[in-house]
């Protein structure tokens, strides 16, 4: 039995009706709210990330599929033996968040937000503001994680013929360690920082690494929050001493009414949409499928998670 713990719309849950019998599925959001536990349970597949008690001791499953590419609630079995296998969807959100990234440097460059503002309140700046207005041509971008998201911003930076240096395992970056981090950070025009929440990348953005980038710099979090220090973060921008934030995430999701970051300036908060498209559902049940295939055919699942290592 396949268990879906993931709202899909009716045309991405009718098109995996069409390639899974189905009498072998069950969709939580069918279901009344106090079955849906016990459905789970006895999943010997699901779709989904439902909650870690609900399948912790189930002695049914074999794969949980999450939906996203992170699995922070998961973590918590970490160096535990797991009688399932756990796979992610890894690289689907890639392209996505890379062009949410994009879009909040390119808004804060072109003081898109303050026009927003200013329409509502009738306001025109006209010439004046011409000479405040950056490009991103030609400007030094740092991205902290080679993998999909970094690997796309990266590409889609090539045509504004940015000097772009990655961050990451020495196979696959420009460079490797903090102190080479720190001795860049000065000259950096962009910070993209699109790292896993792990023991070595939680607090990265102290407020000692944040103080070392420059007045006009453009620090985007599209990884997690758990990296930046928001406080320290948020006191340079009041201070005028960066160049503004693009958050995809922040360390309190949602973010509560109350706090700081929602009037921090030159703030641009995404609200942890940046992985998504109109095609997010029907890519998550591809994905699946693929995955349904080796597991049937009793073959390697792809895009398995390693819970220790955080990715």
């Amino acid at each position: 039995m396949i268990y879906v713990h993931l709202g899909l719309p009716e045309e991405e849950a009718t098109y995996l009706r069409n390639q899974v019998n189905d009498d072998q599925l069950r969709f939580g959001d069918e279901l009344a709210e106090d079955e849906r536990e016990s459905q789970c349970r006895q999943a010997e597949i699901i779709l989904g990330n439902p909650p870690p008690a609900w399948i912790r001791d189930s002695s049914s499953l074999r794969w949980l599929q999450l939906s996203s590419a992170g699995f922070g609630q998961y973590t918590g079995w970490a160096g535990q033996e797991l009688p399932f296998t756990i796979t992610n969807c890894a690289e689907i959100f890639g392209i996505p968040v890379a062009e949410t990234a994009l879009a909040g440097v390119l808004s804060l460059l072109r003081f898109i937000p303050t026009f927003v503002t200013d329409r509502q309140e009738a306001k025109w700046r006209g010439a004046a503001v011409r000479s405040q207005l950056g490009t991103l041509t030609g400007k030094r971008v740092l991205i902290l994680g080679p993998g999909s998201i970094g690997g796309s911003f990266r590409k889609l930076l090539a045509g504004f013929n940015c000097r772009v240096e990655t961050m990451g395992n020495r196979s696959r970056a420009d460079f490797y360690t903090l102190g080479e981090l720190d001795d860049r950070l000065p000259e950096a025009d962009v910070v993209m920082a699109a790292l896993p929440d792990t023991e070595v990348t939680k607090g990265m953005f102290d407020a000692a690494r944040i103080q070392r980038m420059s007045s006009t710099c453009i620090f985007v979090n599209v990884g997690r929050g758990s990296l930046v220090d928001e406080a320290a973060l948020i006191e340079r921008l009041r201070a005028d001493e960066l160049g503004g934030a693009v958050l995809d995430v922040t360390r309190h999701e949602p973010l509560p009414p109350g706090d700081p970051l929602w009037q921090a300036p030159r703030t641009i908060l995404t609200q942890h949409s940046g992985g998504g498209a109109q095609d997010e559902h029907r890519r998550i049940v591809d994905r699946f499928l693929d995955n349904l295939e080796h597991f049937k055919a009793g073959r390697e699942l792809d895009y398995q998670v390693d819970l220790a290592r955080g990715y």
